[in-house]
């Protein structure tokens, strides 16, 4: 599963009526015009709507990587979202402004075993005592009024990351093009790669990081832009607990 920074210009996309800003669920709190937070929102339907017509925006309207006459309801869904935990950054009205998924592993295995090859030696993403999730369709959206998305991904890779140590995920898979790649390790993330690139909604390759690797990284203070990222977790998940 092709993961990239898609952009979509969808209008009145995932009004959630009554967001509770004070709920304790969230990630990234923060005040002002331009306060975002993330959330897990597989048990709010109207913004589990919104991804789904985000997604179809990016992946099948702006970027062509899915056909969208397979998509009549203009919302892109597969057999793996029901084994996904589903992310969303929201505004102060409830309003989708990104959205990202972290496939575990099932009977259906992950997207990218279907498509991508793993290195020999790669053993470690086989290993049965780690948990892998395969971070899959983050897309932003771009509305009219938006006058800064700057905080709307930093907000979306810390819900990807304390939403996955809560659930006990080891390491990260996602098969990305090399851009991409170079700005998640500028970020902090320390993909690597662990196959070949392949033709797979345009070039890409399959990159993992583990757990371990980032949290001493975010220990380490060195980063700036990771200084907020254990806010809010638990302390049997912060990154001190766990090494």
């Amino acid at each position: 599963m092709s993961t990239r920074v898609g952009t979509g210009a969808v209008l009145g996309v995932g009004s959630q009526r009554g967001f509770d800003w004070n709920r304790t669920d969230v990630v990234g709190k923060s005040h002002g015009p331009e306060a975002m937070v993330g959330l897990r929102i597989d048990n709010h339907p109207d913004l589990m709507e919104a991804s789904y017509r985000l997604r179809y925006q990016v992946y099948c309207v702006e970027r062509g990587f899915l056909s969208a006459t397979d998509y009549p309801d203009q919302l892109e869904r597969d057999d793996f979202d029901r084994y996904s935990l589903h992310l969303g950054v929201v505004d102060r009205n409830g309003e989708l402004k990104a959205t990202s998924r972290l496939i575990q592993v099932s009977v259906l295995g992950l997207p990218m075993f279907r498509h991508c090859e793993i290195f020999p030696h790669e053993t470690e993403v086989f290993r049965s005592t780690n948990r892998i999730a395969e971070v899959s369709r983050l897309c932003m959206s771009r509305q009219p009024g938006d006058r800064d998305r700057s905080e709307v991904i930093p907000t979306m890779y810390r819900a990807l990351y304390q939403f996955s140590k809560r659930a006990g995920f080891t390491h990260w898979l996602v098969a990305t093009e090399r851009g991409l790649h170079r700005l998640l390790t500028g970020f902090g993330f320390p993909f690597r790669p662990v196959g070949p690139q392949i033709d797979y909604f345009g070039p890409v390759a399959p990159y993992m990081m583990d757990f371990q690797e980032f949290d001493q990284i975010v220990l380490s203070g060195t980063r700036a832009n990771l200084a907020t990222f254990t806010e809010g977790l638990e302390p049997e998940f912060h990154p001190a607990a766990c090494v």
